[in-house]
């Protein structure tokens, strides 16, 4: 009898984890075909590896085999642009929310209301659905993401650990707080966590990309190379680790070695992108030859023109080379480009930093060195180790303010500053006394 109890008991419990199952199944996402199901989760698994053009056709894949998953559609508009997001979007505004689930009907009007700009609607579903399903890990990564975009450090980063918490295979996650803990400067535990996301992570490219940005931004370029190596050997299309390969050796000053990174990239990636690539080791070629001149020959009106205004070196060879009113057109664009931003917003820090660091650097050469403090203090202020690129730009800011210091007067200050550098990436802190003599020209 006692046996036949427990035996009850137990078919009992099975029952009703499978009716959880069920729920939960049914719960994820409103679908009739289990192939479209199939499809949509591994464009899923895609965007968490951060391979778009997998994610982007997986997700055409589920809506081709059901016309009507939501999810689906929803997930192809983010990845879409132009006219064929537009249609996406529109057929979304026009879809029955009722039939879906409450997490369906939170990211239709989420991402929709991001879409049209709506940005204070969007918050105001974020909130509505988080505060129904406080542990919902597609609610939490939408709240983390805005945190993350407003480098509100400390929010986004306990946010990312309930995720992981919530969804141990939320691997975005793990990257982002890597991230967090490299723009604060906190590189040792920026490593470690680098370290979990790659054991986590094993077959992907990202960690070793990301753990690549970190030991270049650190002047371990041996070891960065070693792991963008391992990640285009994982991908060869992740396109990111050839950029940040060939950033390697451009801040090693051989630029010249550059160019068996975008052979191979042009296999793989888009022509634009290397394109763009090879005209930034151009430059960089030419202002370490000291050719200051170069970028106004006719042979680089091309490269001009792909790298645009935004890149900070044109405009240095633009005051280095007493074209003044070249670097002031420069500054115009790129200060419009800034007042039509979210100040809040990644992209306006960015280039906030850059205006402020671009218009000290020639108020240093134009005999200004206070003015020049001012304004690279805030571009310091602005700039985050955040990865190599952003991160270098800041250790390279601090080396153009200390230089300014020292032409004020204050070696101290200066010394101060280098060190600071120094700390951080040794070998680059030996380009100071190349920015100094430029500065001070």
């Amino acid at each position: 009898m006692r046996k036949l109890w427990i035996f009850t008991i137990l078919i009992g419990a099975a029952l009703a984890a499978m009716l959880l199952m069920a729920r939960t199944t049914k719960a994820e996402w409103t679908t009739n075909s289990r192939e479209a199901l199939q499809e949509y989760n591994l464009g899923h698994e895609a965007r968490m590896k951060l391979y778009p053009a997998d994610a982007r056709e997986h997700f055409g894949n589920a809506l081709a085999l059901d016309s009507e998953f939501v999810a689906a559609k929803l997930a192809l508009m983010i990845y879409s642009r132009g006219d064929e997001r537009k249609r996406l979007a529109k057929e979304l505004e026009e879809s029955d929310l009722n039939r879906l689930t409450a997490r369906e009907q939170f990211l239709v009007r989420y991402h929709l209301a991001q879409h049209e700009g709506r940005d204070k609607e969007a918050y105001q579903a974020l909130k509505s659905f988080l505060d129904a399903y406080p542990h919902d890990p597609w609610g939490l990564a939408a709240f983390a993401g805005r945190a993350w975009g407003e480098q509100n450090w400390d929010k986004a980063e306990k946010l990312y650990r309930k995720l992981i918490d919530v969804d141990p295979n939320w691997v975005e996650a793990q990257n982002r707080l890597a991230y967090i803990a490299m723009a604060q400067g906190r590189f040792e535990e920026a490593e470690s966590l680098l370290k979990t996301y790659q054991y986590v992570a094993p077959d992907q490219a990202n960690p070793h990309d990301s753990m690549g940005e970190l030991l270049t931004l650190l002047g371990r370029y041996d070891e960065a190379r070693s792991e963008l190596e391992q990640a285009v050997s994982i991908r060869p299309d992740f396109c990111a680790s050839h950029l940040h390969l060939a950033d390697v050796y451009l801040l090693e000053g051989r630029p010249e070695a550059t160019e068996p990174v975008f052979e191979r990239a042009a296999e793989v990636c888009e022509e634009r992108f290397v394109e763009e690539m090879r005209c930034v080791a151009t430059f960089w070629s030419d202002y370490f030859s000291g050719d200051l001149d170069a970028p106004w020959r006719p042979e680089r009106a091309r490269c001009r023109e792909v790298v645009g205004p935004f890149f900070f070196l044109i405009h240095r060879m633009a005051v280095l080379s007493g074209r003044i009113d070249e670097a002031l057109g420069i500054e115009a664009v790129i200060r419009e480009r800034v007042a039509k931003m979210d100040s809040g917003g990644l992209e306006a820090k960015h280039f906030g930093g850059l205006i402020h660091h671009v218009t000290g650097a020639r108020l240093a050469v134009q005999g200004d060195p206070e003015g020049a403090i001012e304004e690279l203090e805030s571009a310091d202020e602005l700039f985050y180790y955040w990865g190599q690129g952003e991160g270098i730009a800041k250790l390279f800011n601090r080396l153009n303010l200390a230089a300014a210091h020292e032409l004020a007067g204050d070696e101290a200050a200066a010394r101060k500053i280098v060190e600071k550098v120094r700390k951080v990436n040794d070998k680059f802190s030996a380009f100071y006394d190349h920015v100094r003599q430029e500065l001070a020209s």
